[in-house]
């Protein structure tokens, strides 16, 4: 699944979501939250680290397989 990556999200975070799964979070609510959803905590962190070294170019594909 392809996720766009908004310019202003600042350092997200890799934590425990619901289900079991692991979630790449801002640690922001409301309209500021990012969120984006892995099964896997490698994948996770892996997605975490794209995003806070700004390797991603506006976009990030996740596989969630």
């Amino acid at each position: 699944m392809r996720y766009k990556i908004p310019p202003n999200v600042g350092k997200v975070r890799v934590m425990m979501a619901l289900g079991g799964r692991y979630a790449v979070w801002n640690g922001k609510d409301g309209r500021a939250r990012f969120e984006i959803i892995c099964r896997k905590r490698k994948t996770a962190e892996e997605v975490a680290m794209k995003i806070n070294t700004k390797d991603h170019g506006g976009e990030i594909e996740v596989l969630n397989g």
